[in-house]
Order: structure tokens, then C-alpha cells, then sequence
């Protein structure tokens, strides 16, 4: 049994087009996040340590948060460049690297989600429970799927490499 793969992305686009696409998406809403981030994390810096903050630490502790996830974002704005220069460039490498990287914080990812579930219990009502749900299964299909079609491009591009075979040199 092979490794799974589509042969189009969605929309009719082709599969180069398709890894644009998650390019392009990946690295919109990287640097959105950077910026996001970085602008809450002034603003909360500026509030920790006051008065308003003695007590219960939110400023504090909102100032980390908005600190961690800009650093996060920051790696996947180096992670969106690569997958750009691996589509542009038809680098494999760096395509197949782009896909492992994304493998392992999706596994990450889905792990943390349903640790933090097991830890903290489920709060609010059922529909709540429901809709949160659906929404992270929506989160997680469509990035698994963004995922697959990027492998897909990986696996056409090589299997091009390989049937260009090596070089015949005369003697």
C-alpha cells in the first residue's frame, strides 16, 4: 500500500497551483498572526507589573501568550518561505521538508488538543462541546488535506526526477 495522494486540488486547480495556494495562505496568516501578536504583546507589556495587574497576573500572562505565539508564527512564516521556494524552485527537498514539519506539529497539534480535553474536563453546555468540535474538525481535515496535496506535488515532481534517469556520457 502506497502513500496516500490526490491528483488536482480542489477547484479544478492543478497540484502546482494547489501548493501555491497553501503557500500563499500558509504565509498570509503567518505574518498576520506575527503582527497580531506582537502588537497585543506591546500593548499587555505595557500593563504587566501595574496595579491593574497585582492579584490574578492576566496582563502577565496574556503578555507570554501574545510573546509564545509570535515566535511560533514567526517559524511558520520560515516554514511558508520554504514551501514558496520548494514550488518555485520544483526543490523536492525542501518540499519534503515542508511536509514532515507540517506531519509532526499537525500530530503535535491534534496531541495537545486532546490532552488538554483530558486534563481540564469539558466545560459549557452540550452544543458548545458539539460546535467546538465540528470547528477543530474542519481545522484539522483541511489542513490534513493541505498537507496531502502538497505530498502529492512532492511524489509528482519526483517521480519526474526518476524517469529522467542518469545521464548517458559517450566513451
Amino acid at each position: 500500500m502506497g502513500v496516500p495522494h490526490v491528483t488536482s486540488f480542489c477547484c479544478c486547480f492543478g497540484l502546482e497551483m494547489g501548493a501555491k495556494v497553501v503557500a500563499y495562505l500558509h504565509l498570509l496568516i503567518s505574518v498576520c498572526l506575527v503582527v497580531v501578536c506582537s502588537v497585543y504583546a506591546s500593548k499587555f507589556g505595557e500593563l504587566a507589573g501595574t496595579a491593574e495587574d497585582v492579584g490574578d497576573h492576566v496582563y502577565t500572562t496574556f503578555h507570554a501568550v501574545a510573546v509564545g505565539v509570535a515566535v511560533v508564527s514567526t517559524g511558520h512564516v520560515l516554514l511558508a518561505a520554504t514551501l514558496l521556494y520548494g514550488v518555485y524552485k520544483r526543490s523536492t527537498s525542501a518540499l519534503r521538508a515542508w511536509v514532515w514539519v507540517m506531519c509532526v506539529l499537525w500530530m503535535l497539534a491534534l496531541l495537545g488538543v486532546l490532552v488538554n480535553c483530558a486534563m481540564t474536563g469539558f466545560t459549557g453546555s452540550g452544543s458548545d462541546i458539539f460546535l467546538a468540535f465540528l470547528e477543530g474538525l474542519l481545522f484539522f481535515s483541511i489542513l490534513a488535506y493541505c498537507i496531502l496535496s502538497v505530498n502529492s506535488y512532492y511524489l509528482m515532481l519526483k517521480s519526474c526526477e526518476d524517469m529522467e534517469g542518469p545521464h548517458n556520457t559517450p566513451y
